[in-house]
């Protein structure tokens, strides 16, 4: 598989100079696997807020220690990219109609890369996640924003992933709303809702090697689920990124909504 390689010096740089998430998407490879290389180099990482400040406010930056011991040079596998819809010896429903979404040259299946004339949720979203960053007690109205459960640093990734879905939803005749319990949902022509949430994992952390845990941390990789009932499907990142499933994702939407 193909590897990202990176000498302490530079990762050091580069966590000091751009947020991780955009570290990881310009080398495509995970937040996750650039946080495991500076932990295993003993290199500091830059707290979220961080990032909030100005550029010019952006002082008090730790040296890099010259007593690490360990190798210089660190490799992190990337990710895979591109879209892969098999196609069977017999085509399905379910991947006829992603393909179909996915040839469309009008659909809005690109994600862009900054936040710009934003959808009322998203601004909303955006403005209450940057007064939560301030100040952990910072409250809002749950029918007004997005029901988001991800890292800080990731925030802005999430907001642009929902803005090309719920663009994607509307592209496709069908409306984003929120239910009256809080919960993202998905109101189709027929009057089917199906509720969709997105999340980032979660990995333990075990107390000096016990089974005891003793809290968990966010991985950088992005879980998107789908439910109505108790007919439920999620798509978990792997070597494919949450992005590039978006007409698989809308697929499957309009299937479930047509068993109505």
């Amino acid at each position: 598989m193909d590897k990202i390689t990176f000498t302490r010096s530079e990762l050091y740089d580069l966590v000091w100079k751009f947020p991780i998430p955009q570290i990881a998407k310009h080398y495509e490879i995970s937040s996750m696997g650039i946080k495991n290389a500076c932990e295993k180099m003993n290199i500091p990482l830059p707290k979220s807020r961080h990032w909030i400040r100005p550029e010019y406010k952006r002082k008090n930056i730790p040296e890099l220690s010259l007593d690490f011991k360990g190798n210089n040079e660190v490799a992190i596998l990337k990710k895979r990219y591109e879209m892969q819809l098999r196609v069977p010896a017999k085509s399905t429903p379910l991947l006829d109609l992603a393909l179909s979404i996915k040839n469309d040259a009008q659909a809005p299946l690109d994600i862009s890369e900054k936040l710009e004339n934003n959808i009322g949720i998203i601004k909303s979203t955006k403005e209450y996640w940057e007064r939560k960053i301030l100040d952990q007690d910072a409250l809002a109205d749950k029918l007004e924003i997005l029901d988001l459960s991800v890292s800080e640093e990731n925030v802005d990734r999430a907001l642009l992933f929902m803005d090309a879905f719920i663009r994607l939803v509307q592209y496709r005749g069908h409306k984003f709303s929120k239910g009256l319990d809080g919960l993202d949902t998905v109101i189709f022509k027929n009057g089917s809702e199906i509720k969709v949430d997105l999340r980032e994992a979660q990995k333990r952390l075990f107390k000096n090697g016990l089974r005891e845990t003793s809290g968990y941390i966010f991985t950088g990789d992005f879980i998107f689920r789908i439910s109505k009932g108790s007919n439920k499907k999620e798509w978990r990142e792997g070597r494919i990124i949450l992005e590039d499933n978006l007409a698989l994702i809308m697929a499957k939407l309009e299937l479930m909504a047509a068993e109505d």
